[in-house]
C-alpha cells in the first residue's frame, strides 16, 4: 500500500507538536475563558440573590416601622416606638447596601431611588399626634396608597431580581454541567495528538537505529571497497583548509589511520617535487569554479619512498549552517598508469609492425611484377616461335607453366587489392547504393553478357561509406555468384536493401538502439555447405579446386575487411545447387 514519505519526515512530525501545541493552547483559553464566564455568572447570581435578600429585608423594616408606628399611636406607649426607630435605622442601611450592590446598573439605580422617594414619603406620614380624626383618617388614607405602591415597586424590582435569579442559575447550571466535559475534551485530544506524535517518534527512532545500523554496515562496506578499489575519499573544510580523511586515505599517502592532522601545507610534504605546482594552481582555482578537476600527480608514499601515481577529482558543496565545503575522491592509478604505458609501447610496436607489413606485402607485390612479366614475355615469345617445335610432353609442360604464371598475376593483382583496402584512407561520405550497384555491373558487364546473368535492384538504400571500397565490394559479391553459376543455367543475382534495428536482428549480437542497413545478395548459383559459411572469408580459403572454378581466395577476404572498415558485419548462407545469399549490414 502506498505510504506518503512525509509521514516519517522531522517536518511532518514537528508539524504535529505545533498543532498540538496550538490545540492546548486553544482549548485552555477556551476553557478559562469557560470558568470567568462561571465566575461571571456566579457572582451575577450572588449579586442578584444580595438584591433580592435586601429587598426582602427593606419590605420586612417598613412593615416593623409601620406595625410600631400603629401600635404606639393606638396605646401611647413608648415600647412600640423601639421597632419603629431601628426600621428607620436599617431602612437606611439596606439602601445603602443596595446602592453598594448596584452601582454599576443604571436602570437598577433609577428603580432604587423610585422606592426611596416612596419609602422617605411613607416616613413623612408616620406622626406622634394628629389634630383631629380627620387628619388621621387622611395620614392613614395617604399613607396606605404609599405603602401599596412602594410593595408595587418593590415587588416588580423582586420578581425581576427573581426571574433573572431563575435565568442565570439554569445557565450556570448548564455551564457548570458542560465544564466537566470541556476540560475532558481537552485532555482527550491532547492526549491523543501526544500519543499519535509519540507513536511516530518511536517508529522513526526504530527506524532511525535500522539506519544507523544499515549505515555503519555501508560504512564497513565502503571502507573495504576503498582498499579494494585503492582510492580514498576526504573533505575539505574551505575556510582554514583542513582536511577530514578516511582511513584508507591515510594508507595511499603510506601513513597508518588518522596518524597526523591533515591540512593542505602536509599534503604537499608527500606531493613529488615536480608536481608540487600543478596541485597549488588546481586548489587556487576551486574557490572561482567550485569544481575540482581531474587531476593526476604523483607522490611519495611516507613508508616505502615509492613514487606513485594519484588521480584526484572533488566538488563544492554548502552544508545546512552555510560552509563551503569540498568533497572528492582520491584514487591510486599507478597500475593503470605503468599498464598505459606497456599499452603505449606495443600499440608502437603493433604500428611498426603492420607499417614493415604492410611495406613488405607492397614491396613484395609490385617486385614479384617484374619477374612476373619476363617470364610472360619469354612464354608469349616461345609460343609465337618455338611451340610447334616442342615435342608433346614438353607443350603439355609449357601450357601448365603459362596457366600458373597466369594465377600468378592474378594472385598479385589481388594482393596489392587487399593491400590497398587495408591502407586506403577511410573518408566517409554519402554514398548511394544505386550509383554503386550501377558502376559494379558495368565493371563486370562482360562477364554478365557471357554468363547472360540477370541483375535486379530498384530504390537501394543511401549509406555513409567510402564509394571505391563499397565499389569493390559489390563487384567481388556478384561476381563469385558469377564464377559460381550453374552450367547452361542463367544467373539470377537480386540485390535489395531495408532499414533494420539491432536489437531486432539476435545475429548482430547488439542490443543497443543502432540502426543498421542490410544490403542482401541472393543467386541461384552452386551454393556451398553452411559449415563453410564462416571459412569462405579467410584469406586464400577456396573450397572448389584451381582447375574447376579459377580464383585466389582473396575476394571474400576483401569483402570482410571492406565491411569492417564501415564498422559493420557480413554473412553468408548457402545450399548446395541451390544458391547462395550474403547479408551485409552496414550501420545506418
Amino acid at each position: 500500500m502506498f505510504k506518503p514519505k512525509f509521514l516519517d519526515s522531522i517536518s511532518f512530525i514537528r508539524a504535529l507538536f505545533l498543532v498540538a501545541f496550538f490545540i492546548l493552547i486553544f482549548l485552555a483559553s477556551v476553557t478559562y475563558r469557560h470558568i470567568k464566564e462561571l465566575d461571571k455568572i456566579s457572582d451575577s447570581i450572588s449579586n442578584t440573590y444580595e438584591i433580592s435578600l435586601e429587598l426582602g429585608n427593606l419590605i420586612s423594616y417598613i412593615k416593623d416601622a409601620e406595625t410600631g408606628h400603629r401600635g404606639y399611636i393606638i396605646t401611647k406607649d413608648s415600647l412600640y416606638l423601639e421597632p419603629f426607630i431601628n426600621a428607620r435605622k436599617n431602612v437606611n442601611q439596606s439602601f445603602q447596601n443596595l446602592n453598594i450592590i448596584i452601582e454599576k446598573n443604571p436602570k437598577k439605580q433609577e428603580e432604587l431611588n423610585r422606592i426611596y422617594d416612596l419609602v422617605d414619603k411613607r416616613f413623612s406620614y408616620f406622626k406622634n399626634r394628629f389634630i383631629d380624626k380627620t387628619e388621621f383618617n387622611n395620614d392613614f388614607r395617604e399613607g396606605k396608597l404609599v405603602m401599596d405602591s412602594l410593595r408595587i415597586e418593590l415587588n416588580n424590582m423582586l420578581s425581576e431580581e427573581n426571574k433573572l435569579l431563575d435565568s442565570k442559575g439554569k445557565l450556570y447550571k448548564y455551564n457548570n454541567s458542560n465544564t466537566p466535559l470541556i476540560v475532558f475534551s481537552t485532555f482527550l485530544i491532547s492526549i491523543l495528538i501526544l500519543g499519535l506524535g509519540y507513536l511516530r517518534i518511536i517508529k522513526n527512532y526504530k527506524d532511525l537505529i535500522n539506519q544507523n545500523i544499515q549505515l555503519k554496515i555501508f560504512d564497513e562496506s565502503s571502507k573495504q571497497a576503498e582498499i579494494l578499489g585503492k582510492y580514498g575519499s576526504w573533505l575539505l573544510n574551505i575556510e582554514d583548509k583542513t582536511f577530514n580523511y578516511s582511513d584508507n586515505q591515510f594508507r595511499l599517502l603510506g601513513c597508518l589511520p588518522t596518524s597526523y592532522n591533515p591540512t593542505f601545507e602536509n599534503l604537499l610534504e608527500y606531493i613529488h617535487p615536480e608536481d608540487k605546482e600543478l596541485l597549488n594552481q588546481a586548489f587556487n582555482q576551486v574557490e572561482k569554479t567550485e569544481l575540482l578537476p581531474l587531476i593526476h600527480y604523483r607522490i611519495i608514499k611516507k613508508d616505502t619512498q615509492e613514487i606513485r601515481h594519484f588521480r584526484t577529482t572533488a566538488k563544492i558543496f554548502t552544508d545546512h549552517l552555510g560552509n563551503k565545503k569540498m568533497i572528492g575522491t582520491t584514487q591510486d592509478i599507478t597500475d593503470d598508469y605503468h599498464k598505459t604505458e606497456l599499452i603505449e609501447l606495443r600499440n608502437k610496436e603493433l604500428e611498426q609492425n603492420n607499417k614493415e607489413l604492410m611495406e613488405f606485402n607492397h614491396v613484395a607485390s609490385h617486385d614479384l611484377q617484374e619477374p612476373l612479366r619476363k617470364i610472360q614475355t619469354f612464354i608469349s615469345r616461345i609460343e609465337d616461335k618455338e611451340k610447334a617445335s616442342l615435342s608433346t610432353s614438353a607443350q603439355n609442360y609449357f601450357e601448365r607453366i603459362q596457366e600458373a604464371s597466369n594465377r600468378m598475376r592474378i594472385l598479385i593483382d589481388d594482393l596489392l587489392q587487399y593491400s590497398r583496402t587495408s591502407r586506403s584512407e577511410k573518408i566517409f561520405e554519402n554514398t548511394d547504393l544505386n550509383t554503386i550497384a550501377s558502376n559494379a555491373t558495368s565493371e563486370l558487364s562482360e562477364n554478365i553478357m557471357e554468363k547472360k546473368a540477370q541483375i535486379n535492384f530498384e530504390k537501394l538504400h543511401k549509406v555513409q561509406g567510402i564509394p571505391f571500397q563499397l565499389e569493390q565490394l559489390f563487384i567481388n559479391l556478384i561476381g563469385n555468384s558469377l564464377k559460381y553459376a550453374k552450367e547452361e543455367v542463367a544467373p539470377i543475382i537480386t540485390i535489395t536493401t531495408k532499414k533494420v534495428k539491432a536489437s531486432k536482428t539476435p545475429k548482430l549480437n547488439d542490443s543497443s538502439k543502432k540502426e543498421y542497413i542490410k544490403i542482401v545478395f541472393k543467386d541461384n548459383g552452386l551454393g556451398f555447405e553452411q559449415i563453410y559459411a564462416d571459412k569462405i572469408f579467410l584469406l586464400f580459403n577456396r573450397l572448389h579446386g584451381k582447375k574447376d572454378y579459377p580464383g585466389t581466395g582473396v575476394g571474400l577476404a576483401i569483402c570482410k575487411k571492406i565491411v569492417e572498415n564501415h564498422k559493420g558485419q557480413i554473412f553468408a548462407k548457402g545450399k548446395p545447387n541451390e544458391g547462395a545469399v550474403f547479408e551485409v549490414y552496414l550501420p545506418a
